[in-house]
């Protein structure tokens, strides 16, 4: 048997090492963190200089859910919530919905008196209309609707009393202390007296107690698991975002969302969420209170400064820097359907435009003056692609037109029904619609006319097309190039220095025959491509003079066809039944 004493004195040697070695892990991980961890009192300097800059008093509580370090500024301190106080209404909704008190798929049916006073998106229902209350729910946070408030108020208890302890007595049961719904919403009748009432309006909270509802949320512990899952969903719908979202860099992120409830009122600004990220999770709390700004707009500044507070939290944890607003994707594709197909819009460095040689606009002719911009600054390719368009065995199909004179590639969609052709065609491949000069009298190729230009031009095409899941490889089977009036000049550089003869079959060409016939003649001598041509009276010499040259040359591969229709028509005209009169190869089957 050990002797009790020894026990003891073992138990004092088993406790003094454990504090040893808790104490050397301490120091150890001190260390380490010490080596890359940024200083804490760098980002309250910050957070201090923000608020001397933009003004107003500034409430802030902020925690790395994945390292649990925390940003406190003035988080204890009481501050108005103005509709932030709608997260803790939603909270009790889903906790009497969890006891079985309420249902989010009970049907309220709307009636005058409850569009009184009105506010929001509901109040312009008719009388008899019906939602759900889970809807309500929605509406109150993605929109602040006010009027959709005040229907799940109503619906937490029988009286305004009953209606508050329902959504106070929750907060008090998840350890809030300083987080109170007030009154119900527009609503004077009930409004009360008491210090709180006068002071905060319809809610009081703290930065710290939003921190701690976010974060039960993130793990899943507020209510239960589903119903925080539910919440997080509608809160990653929130439609404004002037605050926390507003200077995150999505950009440096493969993924980021902000799942936030805001609100504003006169003196007061407040954003509370959770931004998420592959870069970091955050819980973030933020309340601007006394601001002399009262303008309801996007800049006004006490969000602007609930912004760069955002960003400041983010940079701390995140090695980011600086306060760029959200940067632009301009390769991100904008897709447009229609009945036969779809078009869409992308800028690219490897468009016409801008070029060196028009950096300082152009003066026509007629001495009118273009300046750059915007006639030389639209980096905008769109394209338009059939339904049932199918990348052949050899690669991708595709049609490059540019435009003429005073027009753009928009205009090109909108008045030569170039799209509609292909439907009718029934033609297997991708046209390109390229900004050249924007509505200017100017024939300039831009990149076109620089070495490689077309090359690179159409490997952005195939490769945004791959990106975009419209083909399946990067590889250019066969290209038609078409131009109309002034395009006859990046059609013939394109042609000559391009890079991409041996894939051009065809050539059109729309009332374009101006200039370069030696760069057109060339490519007919050295390939196998087919030169067709529409024209009307203005340029029948250069079609008839070039005929004649070289017509027993070339033969078949050279179509040209006078017509009386207006210039502006020809593309219509002829288009579709050039289309029609292409190889199998050329057709949707």
């Amino acid at each position: 048997m050990v002797p009790q004493s020894l026990i003891g004195t073992n138990q004092f040697i088993r406790t003094c090492m454990k504090s040893i070695a808790l104490c050397l892990i301490v120091l150890i991980s001190f260390s380490k963190a010490a080596a890359v961890d940024p200083d804490p009192s760098d980002i309250l300097k910050e957070l201090k200089s923000l608020e001397a800059r933009f003004g107003g008093h500034l409430g802030v509580m902020a925690r790395n859910l994945r390292t649990g370090e925390e940003i406190s500024y003035n988080s204890d301190e009481r501050f108005p919530t103005a509709s932030v106080i709608k997260l803790p209404i939603m909270i009790a909704f889903f906790d009497q919905v969890q006891q079985g008190k309420i249902s989010g798929r009970e049907k309220i049916t709307f009636t005058e008196e409850e569009k009184k006073p009105g506010s929001g998106i509901l109040q312009y229902l008719n009388a008899g209309d019906m939602i759900t209350l889970l809807d309500a729910v929605r509406l109150m946070i993605l929109l602040s609707d006010n009027t959709a408030t005040n229907l799940v108020i109503d619906h937490l208890g029988n009286s305004h009393d009953e209606q508050m302890d329902a959504v106070n007595k929750t907060m008090v049961g998840l350890g809030l202390k300083n987080t109170r719904l007030l009154n119900r919403l527009y609503s004077w009748q009930t409004k009360k007296t008491t210090p709180e009432s006068i002071r905060y309006g319809i809610g009081v909270s703290t930065p710290a107690d939003m921190n701690t509802l976010l974060e039960m949320i993130y793990r899943r512990t507020l209510v239960d698991s589903a119903a925080s899952e539910k919440m997080l969903e509608i809160l990653k719908a929130q439609f404004y975002s002037d605050m926390i979202p507003r200077y995150l860099p999505s950009w440096e992120c493969k993924y980021l969302s902000v799942a936030h409830k805001t609100g504003s009122v006169n003196e007061t600004k407040v954003d509370v969420g959770l931004v998420l990220s592959d870069k970091a999770d955050i819980a973030l709390s933020i309340f601007v209170d006394k601001h002399p700004d009262h303008e309801e707009t996007s800049e006004n500044a006490a969000s602007v400064l609930g912004a760069f507070v955002a960003r400041a939290v983010w940079n701390h944890w995140t090695g980011s820097v600086g306060y760029a607003e959200h940067e632009i994707k301009a390769s991100h594709v904008d897709w447009n359907f229609f009945p036969g197909g779809k078009w869409g819009i992308w800028r690219s460095t490897n468009a016409l435009f801008p070029h060196p040689a028009r950096a300082n606009g152009f003066t026509g002719g007629d001495g009118t003056f273009y300046p750059a911009t915007p006639h030389y600054v639209d980096s905008s390719i769109a394209v338009f692609v059939p339904d049932g368009f199918k990348e052949t065995a050899d690669g991708v199909n595709l049609i490059v037109h540019f435009h003429g004179h005073m027009n753009d590639n928009m205009g090109v969609l909108e008045q030569f029904q170039m799209p509609q052709s292909m439907i009718g065609a029934k033609t297997n491949a991708i046209l390109v619609l390229t900004q050249g000069p924007y509505r200017a009298r100017d024939s300039f190729g831009g990149k076109m006319e620089d070495d490689g230009g077309l090359k690179r031009l159409v490997d952005d095409v195939l490769e945004t097309m791959k990106r975009e899941e419209v083909t399946a490889s990067t590889k250019l089977a066969r290209m038609i190039l078409s131009a109309h009036s002034g395009g006859y000049r990046p059609t013939a550089f394109a042609l000559d220095r391009g890079g991409l003869n041996p894939f051009i079959t065809h050539v059109f060409l729309f009332d374009a025959f101006y200039a370069n016939q030696d760069m057109f003649k060339k490519w007919l001598e050295e390939g196998k491509g087919t030169l067709m041509a529409a024209y009307t009276t203005h340029l029948r010499e250069e079609h008839t003079t070039f005929e004649q040259l070289m017509r027993r040359k070339v033969g078949e591969r050279l179509s040209f066809t006078y017509t009386t229709v207006s210039h502006d028509a020809v593309v219509h005209e002829f288009f579709g039944p050039w289309l029609a009169a292409l190889d199998p190869e050329w057709k949707i089957r």
